[in-house]
């Protein structure tokens, strides 16, 4: 059975949107070309995709099952592009690395300095986000290696990991320079201060509520927002304490901006592991900046 790949991007978007009208946008195609392309499909098919109401397109038990192998097909479709251009050498000067903003500015920062010093041939594409949205970008094929803090291979079985950075950071308490807590504060004194921290959900902000729960304590959420900097701008504006990685904000303690808090019980350490595709290979540039930033076999 013959599958067109545009046709299949086609039939994904109705699926995803529900609709001819919003799909279309997805699509860039016009409502007429989009609906032909899906009755293409099901002509050849000989089965009816969706179910065509008043509200919307709806899978029918064919489409459904379709929509199961669709995305594998279009990725498979992706890889096989992928490794005739590798074999061409069109990918092998682009490296493309996702990670969260502390590594990403301190640990890839300081490899990929080598690496581009050493070899100005060679180009670099950074993505900074959380371990889930890593992950996904990984899939997607946004990026070709992901290093996240925590490991991954339960909720995504897409993705292979290569193993364990050998670095570490420490997440620690922080507040503006002239805050009046004190420097070595006890706990009941911490946690009746405010907070800013990331959004719920997000990987830093759920280990920082489990601790805090281990220690019988729950914090008082004030500002929530996704971005470091804005973190850092708000704890160095107010009188809120944040917890962020050391490394990242040692520039902001040297500048005066922001004091760390002596809490050790809030202090702990984060590993990362850095992970590629399960399926297809990995582009020659990625092998490459692997060989700058050493990777501990996975245990």
């Amino acid at each position: 059975m013959d599958f067109d790949e545009r046709e299949l991007k086609a039939f994904l978007a109705v699926a995803e949107c529900g609709s001819l009208g919003r799909a279309s946008r997805q699509a860039n195609l016009t409502q007429p070309a989009l609906s032909r392309l899906v009755q293409r499909m099901e002509e050849r098919l000989q089965q009816p995709l969706f179910d065509r109401t008043t509200r919307g397109m709806v899978l029918t038990d064919p489409g459904a099952l379709l929509l199961r192998h669709a995305r594998h097909l279009l990725a498979e479709m992706d890889t096989l592009r992928d490794e005739l251009a590798a074999y061409r050498g069109l990918r092998r000067g682009v490296v493309r690395v996702g990670a969260a903003a502390a590594v990403m500015r301190t640990l890839v920062a300081t490899h990929v300095g080598r690496m581009l010093a050493n070899n100005p041939d060679l180009t670099f594409e950074a993505m900074e986000d959380v371990d889930s949205g890593l992950v996904r970008s990984l899939e997607q094929r946004l990026i070709d290696l992901a290093i996240t803090s925590g490991r991954v291979e339960d909720d995504a079985e897409d993705v292979l990991c290569l193993g364990q950075c050998d670095h570490t950071d420490l997440f620690a308490v922080f507040c503006a320079a002239d805050h009046p807590i004190a420097d070595s504060p006890d706990l009941a004194s911490v946690f009746a201060q405010g907070w800013v921290m990331p959004d719920a959900g997000m990987t830093p902000r759920t280990r920082f509520d489990a601790l805090a729960r281990q220690l019988g304590h729950q914090a008082r959420v004030v500002a929530r927002t996704s971005s470091v900097e804005t973190m850092i701008a708000i704890a160095g504006a107010s009188r809120l304490l944040c917890w962020l990685p050391v490394p990242l904000l040692a520039p902001y303690v040297a500048g005066g901006q922001l004091r760390r808090l002596d809490v050790p019980a809030l202090e702990t350490q984060r590993q990362f592991w850095v992970y590629r595709r399960r399926a297809g290979l990995l582009p020659d540039a990625a092998r490459f900046f692997l060989r700058y930033m050493p990777v501990l076999p996975p245990g």
